[in-house]
């Protein structure tokens, strides 16, 4: 049994489980064995789950962020499950004749099949589209338990009148996950079963700064109101955790992981704002661009309009305007890449906390930076000026360590990467870079919407069956859950897998090495194993529509990622 609690994090459970807030947690730490766990880099939603699933880092699954650069242009479109073409731990179970269930885990949409069931998770855009396996699962789901929520809208949250109704949404929510379980559990012992619950990431997107005193966006008079929400919303995850492990049997272990954990987020970093300050990035000299450029650099920006509309209290008009998705005159009037002249542009950002890409001639439809020692010389100009980027307001330097892609990604797929990759210091910065420019500043202290992002250290925790008791353990990465699981069940872990099994974390008879493909000697296989062979794990190429498009970029817009 898999519980993924998206956006966990050690810095609020361990003190929460220690003031006695959080007793399951607290019972599962000492039971049995958890430590932090290092997600991808970038450690967004994305990569991470698509990591811990193959067991392989980005440059062998080619998935690096929300979005991905459209071959033939520099037009951006959401990525999904198809787009990776590595096999998956389910999928994996699947072909040795493991009876599997899947829910809700980000980027199983569009659903793959698999030898049980599966619900997609993020990005799937409606329940109007096929977001199950077998695909008449939703239909029996709604009418054995009732309406099938896909998420909650943390919007919601983003204006003083919505903080309740997103509350409201956010337990709804968990509470159909945790009712779909009920009834998929009751109806068959599954060798292999998964839920994910997004909550714990979302709440935190959205409630942090109550929480926290010294937040840009805390309003002292709406702590005592609020101030707890992330906490208790935890608190119920506890509760959910007691009846889960409460219905586990002995033979059976648990496994509790997030992709990535959390904190506090203080200030944008606008990259392409910065990028063309420094001369790599270029506007076209055409009067119409150089109009709108005029316009962004008095302000006329989504960023802008949108808090002039919430100051005015027409937030109901927000989504005509966040994150550049404007439409009809605005979104004429709007700076765009489709102002950007390419032809001079060396360098440009896509994506989310601080990706760079150099516009290489060969690789990009109108690349000018020469393949070789050019592109040497211009990335390490680059990487120099960023370690000297500094914060205005307060003189501090905002980059915290910057990587080439090759220094951490490695496979067939590292072309698809962002040349070079940093993150922010303390991940209190996060850095945009917007295809549609948000705002006409380069550093911009967050005013309203998200409040909460993204941290390296996610968690893990083993209870039950094959886990060590007592164990803290270290230097856990995402890419070490696919093999640990598979070594769990006595199936063979591939060796192009990425990730180690984390034997510290395993009881001796399972932490033991035995031959590929065997099993300890407590372990057995299904008689099907030999038979089922390749069968499972293709997924349809799900040809989203411009309508499902815009609905993935506006619930990834509502938390906080580039669109």
């Amino acid at each position: 049994m898999v519980i993924g609690l998206d956006g966990a994090t050690f810095d609020l459970i361990e003190p929460w489980a220690q003031a006695g807030h959080l007793p399951t947690f607290r019972r599962l730490m000492a039971e049995g064995a958890y430590g932090s766990l290092h997600s991808t880099i970038p450690p967004m939603t994305a990569p991470a789950w698509t990591s811990f699933m193959t067991g392989k880092n980005p440059g062998k699954h080619g998935l690096y962020d929300w979005i991905y650069r459209l071959g033939d242009n520099y037009g951006v479109s959401p990525v999904t499950a198809a787009h990776c073409q590595e096999p998956t731990l389910w999928s994996l179970l699947s072909n040795a004749g493991r009876r599997v269930c899947v829910i809700n885990v980000p980027m199983t949409f569009p659903p793959t099949s698999v030898n049980g069931a599966m619900i997609s998770g993020l990005p799937a855009p409606s329940t109007q589209v096929t977001i199950t396996y077998p695909p008449d699962l939703l239909e029996e789901i709604e009418e054995k338990v009732g309406e099938y929520l896909l998420y909650p809208d943390p919007g919601q949250a983003y204006s003083d009148s919505g903080v309740d109704a997103f509350l409201d949404n956010l337990y709804r929510t968990a509470e159909t996950r945790l009712r779909v379980l009920d009834y998929l559990r009751a109806g068959e012992g599954w060798d292999f079963c998964m839920l994910v619950l997004n909550g714990t990431d979302t709440v935190q997107h959205a409630m942090w700064k109550y929480m926290s005193a010294d937040h840009p966006q805390h309003h002292p008079g709406k702590r005592e109101k609020y101030g707890d929400a992330i906490l208790r919303y935890f608190q119920y995850v506890d509760e959910a955790l007691d009846r889960i492990v409460t219905g586990l049997d002995d033979s059976t272990t648990l496994v509790i992981m997030s992709d990535h954990g959390f904190g506090p987020f203080h200030k944008f970093i606008h990259l392409n704002n910065w990028l063309r300050q420094q001369g790599w990035l270029q506007i076209k000299s055409t009067p119409w661009a150089s109009v709108k450029s005029g316009l962004f650099g008095l302000g006329l920006t989504p960023m802008g309009v949108y808090n002039l509309l919430m100051r005015l209290g027409l937030g109901a008009f927000k989504r005509e305007v966040v994150r550049g998705k404007g439409q009809g005159l605005l979104k004429k009037l709007f700076l765009s890449f489709d102002d950007v002249d390419w032809q001079r542009t060396t360098a440009y950002s896509l994506g989310n906390v601080g990706q760079i890409y150099l516009n290489v001639r060969g690789r990009e439809p109108q690349g000018c930076v020469e393949p070789g020692e050019p592109y040497e010389a211009m990335r390490n100009e680059i990487i120099e000026c960023l370690r000297q980027l500094r914060d205005p307001e307060t003189g501090e330097q905002v980059v915290e360590v910057v990587y080439r892609r090759e220094e951490v990604y490695w496979g067939q797929k590292v072309e698809g990467a962002a040349d070079i990759v940093f993150i922010p210091t303390r991940l209190e910065y996060f850095g945009f870079g917007e295809y549609e420019f948000g705002s006409h500043e380069i550093i911009e202290s967050v005013t309203r919407g998200i409040s909460g992002t993204h941290r390296l250290n996610g968690v893990v925790m083993l209870w039950g069956a094959a886990a060590s008791t007592g164990v803290h353990l270290r230097d856990a990465q995402i890419l070490d859950l696919a093999p640990t699981i598979l070594r769990i069940m006595g199936e063979p872990v591939p060796e192009d897998m990425d990730g180690q099994v984390l034997t510290q974390a395993l009881s001796p008879e399972y932490a033991g090495v035995w031959p590929t493909g065997g099993l300890p000697e407590t372990g057995s296989t299904s008689p099907a194993s030999a038979a089922v062979g390749d069968a499972f794990g293709a997924a349809e190429v799900e040809h989203l529509t411009d309508e499902d498009k815009e609905l993935i970029a506006s619930r990834l817009r509502g938390l906080g990622y580039v669109g």
